[in-house]
Parts: C-alpha cells; structure tokens; sequence
C-alpha cells in the first residue's frame, strides 16, 4: 500500500515534535548530571568509601557579571591522593559558587586535606566534607531536590514526546505507524 503525499505532510509536524521531545530529554538530563553528579557515585562514597590523605595542590577562581551586573564568584580545587598499595590519582573539585578561602587563594604549598575514595574504583573520590556525608542527607540532596531538578529539566522533553507520539496516532487513524 502507497501513502499519498498528505500522510506524509501530516506526519511532518508530529515527527518534529517527536524529536524535540527526544531532544529535550537528553538535554534535560545531561544538564541534570552535570548540575548534580553522579548519586550513585556519592551513595557508594557514604556507604563503603575509605579515607586516605591528599593534598590541595592547585586552585582557581572566576569571576562572571550575571544579568543583573553583580559579580558572581565561582571556584574550585586539583587534589592528589596515594593509595596504600602507592597508586596515585589526581583528580579536580566540581565548581563551587562564592569566593574561595583566603587560605587557598595564594597556595604556595600543597595544603593536606583527607581524600574519600572507592576501594574497588578509587579513581571515584571526593574531599572528605564535600557533599552529603551521610543516607539521610543524600535522600534529601539527591532524592528530593535532586528529584525536583530532573523533573523540571527532563518534564518538557515527556511532554514533547508523548505528544509527538499521540500525534503520530492521531494522524494515522490509529493505525500502526512505518517509517519508510
């Protein structure tokens, strides 16, 4: 059976909206993980990470104007670890918002800090501090607030597609959609 052209035109908008629907959703959720990392990575830090000691050995910090023509500082640090079987890693902080401590501003010597880390993947670390420290406030960072951010990043993207598809539906009198 030969679609005539008017089937086609009709698919066009709703197969449009279809991929912005896709679009959006892995947008939203690559925003997601790049605002809020990896809570499986921090869960499996609480849980069963081992400490070992580091150091501080670089910082930056930056400045940005933000619309309202106020400054807004953004910071952040590169950290060493050695491991006991003398592995060593270096790693870099996520950015922070706000000023960084004056005592790191002018680092002239690496400034020791204590390195958590995951003992059957210890490239996977953090400074001890730096996050949710315990189940409790990870459910709340992660599962709650964490929760809230992906819905609103990833919620216009499911509409979009469910749309395109009920669309795709419509258009073909409900009848199974092939692409050609």
């Amino acid at each position: 059976m030969t679609e005539n052209p008017s089937d086609k035109d009709k698919l066009r908008e709703p197969v449009r909206t279809l991929i912005w629907g896709i679009v959006w959703i892995i947008g939203g959720s690559w925003f997601w993980y790049e605002l809020c990392g990896n809570p499986l990575s921090e869960l499996a830090l609480i849980r069963r990470g081992q400490t070992t000691p580091g150091f501080i050995v670089d910082t930056w910090e930056d400045v940005e104007d933000d619309d309202m023509g106020r400054s807004r500082w953004f910071h952040g640090a590169t950290y060493t670890y050695k491991l006991p079987d003398g592995r060593e890693y270096t790693k870099r902080t996520k950015s922070g918002s706000g000023r960084l401590k004056e005592e790191f501003s002018d680092l002239k010597q690496p400034y020791p800090v204590v390195v958590e880390y995951l003992p059957e993947n210890p490239a996977v670390s953090r400074i001890q501090g730096d996050g949710s420290d315990n189940i409790v406030d990870w459910l709340w960072r992660k599962g709650g607030l964490g929760s809230i951010l992906f819905a609103l990043f990833v919620g216009p993207g499911i509409y979009l597609f469910v749309s395109g598809v009920r669309n795709i539906k419509n258009s073909r009198g409900g009848r199974t959609v092939r692409f050609r």
